[in-house]
């Protein structure tokens, strides 16, 4: 036989198999990392607990999650409409001048009704009231408080007589640097000895792009601006947003009904995989290419049949198990959520379907503190320099009010917060009731609580009886005229 005659062995085939990782590196590296202690808000190469160093690395990454949480997540939303409902309410903080001209007791009801009506025709109009001339005074108060609570701080600009919301990114959180008599931190520059604010940098803004422009920045006096925000530190610069808290738990509910829901949909249709219990590949013929490629089905398409092939099965999968106890999850992250967020459960979810009336009458009192506290900063920081500007500016136009060596007894007024709805009405005027035949509340005391002026109310009891006395002396006049 001739060498050139014999058959070249046959190579074998390669077979081309594609191989996937399964898995979800972000679980891993959640439960990898979910033991650390946060004492940086979580960010990298933070090494300080120092509150101001922790924000000017942090504040603009939590300030957007909080905004973005606010557009779409259910309960950050509704949470941010309950602390402008809390707070200020519908109609906003009233404001009521208590003028204390003169000696005590002396009647200043007339002094009184002519600055509340020409403060309420001012703040009311929106074109005299706002920069802008879009919010009259109780918009304005909501949007402050909204703005407070998703960003963690509101900056309202004094311009005059007028008042301009500035957005708080406006102010970058990382200019810092000395002065020549002090420091400036976070946008903010600060006096060395007292720490006192004397500036702000307001940063400019485009508004065709949508920028910030981080290298061109306005400087704007410290009696320009109105700092709003609740601080939680000593010194504390800038304020953290209320969901910073609760944003990885708003986070893992989200995910885990999204998952659920996911579930669900698995369950409404056919799931199974195929197993192969031969030790070998099965044969598959050769392609052009001389490689051969396994063919996977992912989906199987409703009312086929396929053949398998030899040592072949089929099984189902029961996604149930996913969605065990979700009951009982959801309700502890709420527990949760509703902590973070200082506002109890069944407020914040507006369900009392499984309440007694005195756990919903427990709720609405803490609720109602918690408010009060977060009110009466709203009127310190905001509402009682707004009022003494608008004072100030109108005692320079009107000389009916007095002079500006009386502005010290003019600027005095009542700030009445919103007034809730009570659960017991009745309970709660008798309530009042007593404390007043105790001696322990005045009437004016009470009708301001309500929000209303007393001296107004005072007038028309006095009107209602005078006028129910000409009645009564008509009526009896009439009867004696028949009788006779």
């Amino acid at each position: 036989m001739k060498w050139f005659s014999r058959k070249k062995p046959e190579q074998p085939k390669h077979r081309h198999i594609e191989t996937k990782k399964i898995g979800n590196t972000e679980l891993k590296r959640s439960i990898t990392n979910g033991s650390k202690p946060v004492v940086d808000f979580g960010v990298a190469g933070v090494g300080t607990t120092d509150i101001n160093s922790v924000l000017k690395f942090t504040l603009t990454h939590i300030r957007n999650k909080s905004r973005e949480l606010s557009l779409n997540n259910p309960i950050a939303k509704n949470y941010i409409q309950k602390c402008a409902d809390g707070v200020v309410g519908s109609d906003g903080i009233t404001i009521k001048p208590a003028v204390e001209i003169g000696l005590p007791g002396t009647d200043n009801s007339v002094t009184n009704q002519l600055i509340e009506k020409l403060f309420y025709r001012y703040a009311e109009n929106p074109e005299s009231f706002s920069y802008d001339g879009q919010l009259s005074i109780d918009l304005f108060q909501q949007v402050v408080e909204k703005t407070r609570a998703r960003d963690g701080e509101c900056f309202i600009r004094i311009r005059g007589d007028k008042y301009e919301i500035v957005d708080a990114a406006r102010l970058v959180n990382t200019r810092f640097g000395l002065t020549k008599n002090g420091y400036y931190s976070n946008s903010i520059e600060f006096d060395e000895s007292t720490r006192k604010p004397i500036a702000y940098y307001v940063h400019n803004y485009n508004p065709i792009t949508y920028q910030i422009d981080t290298g061109s920045y306005e400087r704007v006096p410290a009696d320009e601006i109105i700092h709003y925000f609740i601080p939680e530190f000593a010194n504390q610069e800038r304020g953290v947003p209320d969901l910073f808290a609760g944003q990885k738990v708003l986070q893992e509910l989200q995910e885990y009904i999204q998952a659920t829901l996911i579930s669900k949909k698995v369950a409404a249709s056919t799931t199974s995989f195929i197993t192969n219990s031969n030790t070998s590949d099965y044969e598959l013929e050769d392609s052009e290419d001389g490689y051969d490629t396994r063919v996977s089905y992912e989906f199987l398409e409703a009312g086929a049949i396929y053949e398998l092939n030899p040592g072949q099965d089929i099984k189902a999968v029961n996604p149930n198990a996913g969605v065990d106890g979700i009951n009982d999850f959801v309700n502890n992250l709420m527990n949760q959520i509703s902590m973070s967020l200082g506002i109890t459960k069944m407020n914040l979810m507006g369900d009392t379907s499984n309440a007694s009336f005195s756990a919903a009458k427990l709720a609405d009192r803490l609720q109602q503190t918690t408010f009060k506290t977060r009110s009466n900063v709203m009127i310190s920081r905001v509402l009682k320099p707004i009022y003494a500007n608008w004072l100030a500016n109108e005692l320079l136009n009107n000389s009916k009010l007095g002079s500006f060596s009386d502005f010290e007894d003019l600027v005095v007024a009542h700030y009445i917060p919103v007034k809730n709805i009570s659960i017991d009405p009745v309970k709660e005027a008798q309530y009042e009731i007593m404390l007043l035949e105790a001696g322990l509340k005045s009437k004016q005391q009470i009708i301001h609580e309500m929000g209303y002026s007393p001296d107004v109310v005072f007038k028309q009891i006095e009107e209602e009886k005078s006028h129910g006395s000409d009645e009564e002396q008509q009526a009896g006049n009439e009867n004696s005229g028949t009788t006779n």
